[in-house]
């Protein structure tokens, strides 16, 4: 045991843990400022604009960057390396120009529900580009395993992110969190490019050959909307309230009540931040891969457990003390939602990047589409018929599907014997 420990410090996972919960915590302290600062419309006429960006930017790149992390994460050259990099964002520096394209063509011509938050959404049209360029910068470093810099790189972000949005909000209401917003990202995306320096020399004629430029796309797309579907859960739900209940006040509440839930996440995150590029290297390893993957299940599922049963139970007193009285009708939403994160972040996270991992890509693809069809079913026949409670309970019930599909197969395909999993 004590050698595992040595082992994984050494390797960095406990400046991976250790960053991703700081991260974890600022932000949610931030989260609770800025709605202590903005009136309960104004937090949700935000909440309503950002959701537009957040669902736009989650099929940024087309999934490149979890491309590069596979295809980087293996023993190769590093001028292969290089060359994958330079592809990559040139690659995902076109797609980012489609969805800022996007954004601006909904801003101006869609249905927002609330009407408020047009103008928020056109603000934040240019985000794509630089939140692509932070994100770019992390992959290369976990790629590189190089999660000592990964994790401050993290840490830097978070503390921006935290720090201009709370100043913003005083200074400028909800033009100011924007503002605070673009700040920190084009802060972290400079020192990432400053700690990437060693790793890529990106050059504009470096170019990957055909078969390459295959394989890495049509894993990059599936792996893409493989991540895309899986995270959308909560931003569909608020997506669904925002046009069919169209009431600010509510949408905050809703917004307020997956805050915690949401962000327990960070637990089977942190464990597929440091394991995805080491099952990669592990292909070949059959015995590595079970022994892993066993540990994975059970320790996301044992504090998984704790932690939905803490909040489940506390849920009154947390609403009350983090957000206020104002927030106690989030509530019922909160303790569903919890329900949900205890079968998300056990069966369906860990699943799905064990999967990636081991190059089941299509899979990951099929179930993702499925669940996310009956998400969209769920989120607008519930949230017609119950309103807010209604949209918490699509999130539940898809993830149990998605659970169902996926925890099942990742067994099959570990434990099945094979010698090899590519």
């Amino acid at each position: 045991m004590l050698n595992r420990i040595k082992t994984l410090f050494s390797g960095g996972f406990f400046h991976i843990l250790g960053s991703t919960f700081l991260n974890k915590i600022i932000a949610f302290v931030s989260n609770i400022a800025i709605v202590r600062i903005l009136s309960k419309p104004d937090y949700g006429i935000f909440t309503g604009a950002f959701n537009v960006f957040f669902i736009v930017f989650l099929f940024s790149g087309l999934g490149i960057t979890s491309g590069i992390l596979y295809f980087c994460s293996k023993d190769i050259q590093r001028e292969e390396k290089k060359t994958f990099y330079a592809w990559a964002l040139k690659f995902g520096l076109l797609t980012e120009a489609l969805l800022s394209l996007a954004i601006l063509l909904y801003g101006l011509l869609g249905n927002v529900g609330i009407e408020e938050t047009r103008k928020y959404i056109l603000s934040l049209a240019v985000l794509p580009f630089i939140n692509f360029l932070f994100d770019y910068f992390t992959v290369i470093l976990r790629a590189e395993k190089d999660n000592k810099k990964y994790s401050l790189l993290l840490n830097i972000h978070s503390v921006m992110y935290a720090g201009f949005a709370i100043v913003g909000a005083l200074a400028a209401g909800i033009w100011g969190t924007i503002a605070g917003r673009y700040l920190a990202y084009i802060g972290a995306a400079v020192i990432g490019y400053i700690f990437c320096k060693k790793y890529t020399d990106v050059s504009w004629t470096q170019r990957l050959n055909r078969e390459q430029v295959k394989d890495l796309t049509k894993y990059s797309v599936k792996a893409g909307i493989t991540s895309a579907l899986n995270v959308i859960l909560y931003r569909l739900d608020v997506m669904v309230i925002t046009l069919v209940v169209a009431d600010a006040s509510i949408l905050a509440s809703y917004k307020t009540g997956t805050q915690l839930p949401e962000n327990m996440n960070f637990i089977p995150q942190c464990l597929m931040v440091y394991y995805v590029p080491l099952f990669v290297q592990h292909l070949g390893d059959v015995g590595w891969i079970k022994r892993k993957t066993k540990e994975i299940y059970l320790f996301a599922g044992g504090i998984s457990v704790v932690l939905g049963a803490f909040v489940y139970i506390l849920a009154p007193q947390l609403v009350q003390l983090l957000w206020g009285e104002n927030y106690l009708d989030a509530v019922p939403c909160m303790r569903i939602l919890t329900i949900s994160f205890v079968i998300l972040s056990t069966f369906r996270i860990t699943s799905t990047n064990i999967l990636l991992s081991l190059k089941r890509a299509g899979y990951t693809m099929v179930v993702s589409l499925i669940t996310g069809v009956a998400n969209i079913g769920l989120d607008v026949w519930l949230t017609l018929e119950h309103g807010s409670i209604g949209a918490a309970w699509a999130t539940l019930i898809v993830t149990v599907l998605a659970a169902v599909m996926s925890f099942p197969y990742v067994l099959y395909i570990v434990y099945s014997g094979k010698k090899k999993y590519e």
